[in-house]
């Protein structure tokens, strides 16, 4: 796999859509291995960006970039040339998969699950836990490890998790990629399956099952049997679609 340093890739220069669709194409029908270089070196950057909201460590750093161009290259596989969207804006979701199905692996210093890792990184555990992760990540303390303070706080954490103004543009541009892969794979489901997967899965407070299963028409019993098929379902038609398996556990 092509290898490129930071200070290169900051310093080549973007692609005009032209030069990009033709590249894109090259690669996709010839399997033109100089029209995929050229693609990957123009979105460098963009690996690295995304390596470095997760760490400052060389070495880490460097493993988390590769993964990103993995996730590139993926992206130059898969790209659709009828959707008019920048392959910048495509390839957003697919090195941030990559990234951060290598997160745990790479980083930690003991074992941690990347569903664990990513939740601490987007808030959805406690600030305590979030404390855990983080402090275990840099080789502080073990996940199982005693309270540090006589008061029962961790140490206090130096690494700084709230994105600056350019990682909330690239999350807004991944949550509308994400938002889009959500519906594709919802699309082949059956209404039934599509309704309790939002009603139960997609909201912030899931309703309850009497709620869901009068508006269906079905019994309780009947539902629960059709959110678990759909789950199922569901997870297939994300990991086709490229999501890491790690991710979705």
């Amino acid at each position: 796999m092509m290898s490129m340093t930071y200070q290169a890739a900051m310093r080549e220069p973007f692609l005009d859509i032209e030069q990009e669709r033709r590249a894109i194409c090259s690669w996709q029908d010839s399997g033109d291995r100089k029209a995929l270089e050229l693609l990957l070196r123009s979105h460098a950057r963009q690996a690295w960006s995304q390596a470095a909201r997760f760490t400052d460590n060389p070495v880490h750093l460097e493993d988390l970039a590769a993964e990103g161009f993995l996730g590139l290259i993926k992206a130059a596989d898969c790209f659709d040339r009828q959707q008019e969207v920048r392959f910048s804006t495509y390839a957003a979701w697919w090195v941030m998969n990559g990234i951060s199905g290598a997160l745990a692996r790479i980083k930690a210093v003991i074992d941690i699950p990347a569903r664990t890792y990513l939740d601490a990184q987007t808030g959805k555990l406690s600030e305590e836990e979030r404390a855990r992760i983080r402090m275990a990540t840099h080789g502080i303390i073990a996940l199982d490890g005693g309270e540090d303070d006589e008061d029962g706080r961790p140490r206090d954490i130096l690494v700084s998790g709230e994105p600056g103004p350019e990682e909330l543009v690239t999350l807004e541009s991944e949550r509308a990629m994400l938002t889009r892969l959500l519906a594709e794979a919802l699309e082949p489901m059956t209404p039934e399956e599509a309704e309790v997967i939002r009603r139960r899965r997609l909201q912030p407070d899931p309703e309850p099952f009497g709620s869901i299963a009068r508006d269906l028409g079905v019994s309780q019993d009947r539902l629960r049997q059709v959110e678990k098929r759909a789950m199922l379902r569901l997870r297939r038609n994300l990991i086709d679609k490229g999501f890491s398996r790690a991710v979705l556990t």
